[in-house]
């Protein structure tokens, strides 16, 4: 587990459950390390952003989202970066979190395959590369095979969690969800294993909404101005990731933080830029959150019955205040 703390670092302040106390908030990210698309809340933390807006924030990476999220339910943190199927999936089962602000609403990942594999109907009988049934790189998976016909009985689940393209590499699985830094590093530590992109999965899905930052419903009520300064200053960060003119700023706590060459981290900063994949408002639209959320029935995993509305896993409120906290400051 990998942390990095921003403001005051007051034992007392954090409560006996793990959870911080007044004041503070911690947030678990998914991913040892974190890859670009996960940097925003270090870039708040670098630029000052928390300091401004007068809130302690102490950053955790831990293996995956869904493992993240638990760690909210359970409160051992107060905020988590969970995929948004994730979220839902829970959502579904009686879970009570609702997501509030995103570092990108959309997918920047590629389905990354072993050099013998040239399209979908190729993975059937491969064993595949996950992080664990529910997981975000399981979910995707599944899209894509399900897309030219194939079953779960068709594929081999291999569980890797953040070591999906080091086990392509070692040929131990065959295909891989990877973000986009996150394939380019793995090419280059493996130059040799014939690894490629076959797709770029925000192009096959362009409504799928990726990831974001949410809470137990009660901690948005309780920390609700933390909560609230918090979003303010991701917002303050999103801001400053878009302009062009603070590229070389944002590329020295990407690579502080993912440890990926400055080079590749450059060329994804690029890829983001032209896409489009920084947020824009609260970064929860309902259309991509409407389709996520009917994707999850269509792949089997939650029940129509059991699909929650939009307003069951987005509070709006949340970054409303935030949007107006950082107009008035500006």
């Amino acid at each position: 587990m990998a942390a990095a703390c921003s403001g005051g670092d007051d034992d007392d302040a954090q409560g006996a459950d793990g959870s911080s106390g007044n004041g503070q908030l911690k947030v678990s990210m998914p991913v040892i390390p974190p890859n670009f698309v996960h940097v925003m809340p270090w870039v708040a933390q670098d630029q000052g952003f928390y300091d401004d807006f007068g809130v302690d924030v102490e950053l955790v990476s831990l293996d995956s989202g869904v493992t993240a999220l638990r760690g909210a339910e359970a409160g051992s943190a107060d905020i988590a970066a969970v995929p948004t199927p994730t979220l839902i999936n829970a959502v579904a089962q009686g879970g009570s979190a609702k997501a509030f602000y995103t570092y990108s609403p959309n997918l920047d990942v590629q389905m990354v395959v072993s050099d013998d594999i040239g399209s979908c109907e190729e993975l059937e009988g491969q064993v595949v590369g996950v992080d664990e049934v529910g997981g975000f790189a399981e979910v995707l998976t599944k899209k894509f095979y399900t897309s030219c016909g194939l079953t779960q009985d068709d594929v081999k689940y291999g569980n890797f969690p953040g070591a999906e393209g080091q086990a392509i590499a070692q040929g131990q699985a065959v295909s891989g969800v990877l973000h986009i830094d996150e394939a380019a590093g793995v090419m280059q530590q493996f130059p040799d294993a014939g690894l490629k992109s076959l797709v770029n999965l925000w192009e096959v899905v362009p409504d799928w909404h990726y990831a974001g930052y949410a809470a137990p419903t009660d901690l948005l009520e309780e920390k609700r101005d933390e909560m609230v300064a918090f979003t303010a200053a991701n917002i303050a960060a999103n801001e400053f990731m878009s302009d062009s003119a603070n590229k070389e700023a944002v590329l020295d706590t990407a690579v502080e933080v993912t440890g990926l060459d400055r080079e590749i981290l450059s060329d994804t900063y690029d890829t983001f830029l032209e896409d489009g994949l920084f947020p824009s408002d609260n970064g929860y639209p309902q259309d991509m959150v409407d389709y996520t959320a009917d994707q999850q029935v269509e792949l089997g995993n939650i029940e129509e019955g059991d699909k929650p509305a939009y307003e069951d896993l987005v509070d709006t409120t949340i970054y409303e205040d935030a949007r107006a906290l950082v107009d008035e400051q500006s």
